[in-house]
């Protein structure tokens, strides 16, 4: 019988998790805060795969592999986006934003968070074989094809230089002041600020197959659908959390959560920042594959008929 490596194991898994088989297409919509833009300018069309809510911009990722960015453009985070590379993921922070090409290699712009070496910890991976990026407010996460995690950006409260060691990891979400990982065996790792229990409350339990990190508050979900939640719950945003099982996608805003169910419809709780509509304003109805919840504006795709 052929003998299988651990790491064969372990790249097997990322990509059975982190690169779905099949890719829908779809049509990209906005709702919430419309303070720069990210509602009233969000890009036509049908050939959406990806999208990622920042703080005031938005960023998207096409079927060609081509990324859209619209919104806020402060910090260069429309004005500098690439145009001649493809790309497989995109991820939008507060003020910059991190894409994953091919290869495996990483492209960030806007805000660089490494330049101040008061507050910051790493620099931008120049090396290939990544496989999963996230962002945050001030700070960024890669995944390697090895299990291992990569952090840069401000390292406000050890965000980066708690970053826990190991080739065990097959998930990574950036919050606020917090972070995420899963592990192969569906537990929960979380570093970072602990002020409202973003990391002393997180679950110890497994059977976990995604995570999301908000500003203070998180979102696992269960293999049986179910969704566990935890951290800052000022506004209801962990109490109010769905006790139903059969969820298939979550994510974590500011002060909000978005949940998919089977039929892809969306489900949200939380709190309503200055009554923009994060939550009033949810589209109805079914056959949406993908969800954003940022700060103060959300996106979802829904899949072409």
């Amino acid at each position: 019988m052929k003998s299988i490596s651990p790491l064969f194991l372990t790249i097997s898994l990322l990509l059975t998790l982190l690169i779905p088989q099949k890719v829908d297409t779809g049509e990209l919509t906005s709702w919430g805060g419309d303070r720069k833009g990210q509602i009233s300018e969000s890009p036509a069309g049908t050939d959406f795969i990806d999208i990622s809510a920042g703080e005031l911009h938005s960023i998207a990722l096409k079927s060609d592999g081509t990324v859209v960015t619209w919104g806020s453009d402060a910090n260069g985070q429309i004005s500098q986006t690439p145009t001649n590379q493809k790309f497989v993921d995109v991820a939008a922070g507060s003020n910059h934003n991190v894409a994953l090409t091919e290869e495996g290699r990483i492209v960030y712009w806007g805000w660089d968070y490494t330049i101040n070496k008061d507050y910051s910890r790493g620099k931008v991976p120049s090396r290939t074989g990544f496989v999963a990026i996230s962002a945050a407010g001030t700070h960024s996460l890669a995944l390697h094809e090895d299990g291992s995690i990569y952090g840069w950006g401000w390292n406000i409260n050890g965000v980066i230089s708690q970053i826990p060691k190991g080739n065990d990891y097959i998930a990574i979400s950036a919050g606020a002041s917090h972070n995420l990982a899963l592990r192969e065996d569906g537990s929960i790792v979380a570093w970072g600020d602990d002020m409202f229990g973003s990391v002393d409350d997180t679950p110890t339990d497994k059977g976990y197959i995604a995570i999301d990190a908000g500003a203070r508050h998180s979102l696992a979900l269960r293999e049986d659908g179910s969704i566990a939640a935890w951290g800052w719950d000022l506004k209801k945003e962990v109490s109010n959390t769905p006790t139903e099982k059969g969820f298939k996608a979550i994510s974590a805003g500011y002060s909000h959560s978005l949940a998919l169910t089977e039929e892809g419809k969306i489900i949200g709780w939380g709190w309503e920042r200055n009554d923009e509509g994060q939550l009033s304003q949810i589209p109805k109805g079914s056959g949406f594959t993908k969800i954003s919840a940022g700060y103060f504006h959300n996106m979802a795709i829904r899949v072409n008929e």
